[in-house]
Order: C-alpha cells, then structure tokens, then sequence
C-alpha cells in the first residue's frame, strides 16, 4: 500500500487555490465567493464548480481535519481543472517545466507515496 503523508496532500492545495481564484471573476458575486446552494444566482453562475471547490478548500477550512481519501478527491478535482486549462503546447508535459505542469507531477508523486 502507498504511504501518503495528509501534510504532503495539503500544501499541494496552495497552487490549484491560487490558480482557481485568478479566474474567477468575483467582482459581482454577491456572497463574495461563498457557495450559496439555494440562491438561484449561485446555482446557474457559470463558476460554480470552482467556486464550491474553493469553499471546500480554501485556507479556512481544517484540511486537516479530512481523511486521506477526502483531500485526494478534492486534490484529483484540482488536477482536473488545471490540466484543462493547460494549452495545447502542454503536448509533453514531462519535460515541461512551467508551474501547472511542475504542480501536476508534485501531485501524481505525492498520490504514489513517493514524496
């Protein structure tokens, strides 16, 4: 069985974070990017995914407090978002060493035990 570490998993959240919030548009959002599951608003905006991704994420939630399995959900959900918004010049990802990429091979290091 791989030996995650939690702490390995949960500075990994920082980048996707970081990326998610550059591209939300919040400037109108009116609960100030709090997922409100029965406002109409949230529920149609075409951000919300990543914006109850960052509600289940963001720095003021006890990470800590997940399992392993729940940060490597949330943590493969993050990948997801960053790879699709990876240009198609991303073609070898392995050798590419911008910080989308470097990110991705942290995770996929880190979900094999290997960190």
């Amino acid at each position: 069985m791989h030996n995650i570490n939690k702490a390995d998993l949960i500075q990994l959240f920082n980048f996707p974070r970081q990326r998610i919030l550059q591209s939300m548009e919040v400037t109108h959002c009116p609960h100030a990017v709090f997922f409100n599951q029965s406002d109409e608003q949230c529920i149609t905006c075409h951000q919300g995914e990543e914006c109850l991704w960052i509600n289940h994420n963001d720095e003021m939630v006890a990470l800590e407090m997940k399992s392993v399995d729940q940060l490597k959900q949330q943590l493969l959900i993050a990948v997801d978002y960053i790879d699709s918004n990876l240009s198609p010049h991303h073609m070898s990802r392995r050798k590419c060493q911008c910080e989308n990429c470097r990110w991705l091979r942290q995770v996929q290091i880190t979900l094999d035990g290997k960190a």
